[in-house]
């Protein structure tokens, strides 16, 4: 069992202090990345097209054409994150409260960090490793 399964947070959020942290997702970056998971559909009924993450990083479905509005009036922002991240996966941490003292202080650090996990994980090394 994950941590955030025992704090019953999800995957994209840290409430190990008062400031209550989320990770958001930004689609921009995964359409400059050209991320092979980011797909794009037109529906039928209604001729709208929407994108959306085959991984479900985020869960939400993004109508192509607000998000091309957004993009052209000063960005669409960040999703969300709803599932695991890729190590490519661009992705910026916002506090929900700010506050000073002990109990705003960052117990979690790691939540920064991209996953070094899964088949496409990178891996960190430590140089004492060399050395030995």
């Amino acid at each position: 069992m994950s941590t955030a399964q025992r704090a019953g947070t999800g995957v994209g959020e840290c409430r190990r202090c008062r400031t209550f942290c989320d990770k958001l997702v930004d689609p921009r970056g995964c359409m400059e990345l050209g991320c092979r998971f980011l797909y794009s559909y037109e529906d039928q009924l209604t001729g709208g097209r929407y994108m959306g993450c085959l991984r479900k990083v985020y869960r939400a479905e993004i109508d192509v054409d607000m998000f091309e509005l957004a993009e052209a009036s000063g960005g669409f922002g960040g999703i969300k994150m709803t599932g695991q991240p890729l190590p490519q996966c661009q992705f910026r941490v916002e506090p929900c409260y700010e506050g000073e003292g002990p109990a705003f202080d960052c117990v979690n650090p790691r939540f920064f960090d991209c996953t070094d996990q899964g088949p496409e994980g990178i891996r960190a090394f430590d140089l004492r490793n060399a050395l030995r």
